[in-house]
């Protein structure tokens, strides 16, 4: 382990994002691992794919939040996902978006 004296802000920022980076990949391993499957097994871990899902939100939340306290020269390690593989559930609020429009100014 590191000491304080010998991490850098920037080895610090890239080892986190690697490791949450990391976290999600795994997490969204098993959410598609247990989506494939068949039978019984599948409907008892299929419970499970929620819970995963509200994992990986808070980690790509924390990702976000790491983003913005890095130094402003660090750009992250260039082999870790960036783009979310994570579904959004479609808004049956039955609502439907009004928009502001233009005030003038």
């Amino acid at each position: 382990m590191a000491t304080a004296r010998d991490l850098k802000v920037g080895n610090y920022c890239t080892r986190v994002y690697t490791e949450l980076s990391g976290m999600k990949s795994q997490l969204l391993g098993f959410v598609h691992e247990i989506e494939a499957m068949k039978g019984p097994e599948k409907e008892l871990l299929m419970t499970h794919i929620p819970h995963f899902r509200d994992v990986i939100n808070t980690i790509e939340w924390k990702l976000e939040i790491l983003g913005r306290v890095c130094p402003f020269e660090w750009t992250g390690p260039r082999d870790v996902e960036t783009v979310s593989s994570v579904q959004l559930q479609a808004d049956t609020s039955g609502r439907e978006e009004i928009s502001g429009g233009y005030l003038g100014g």
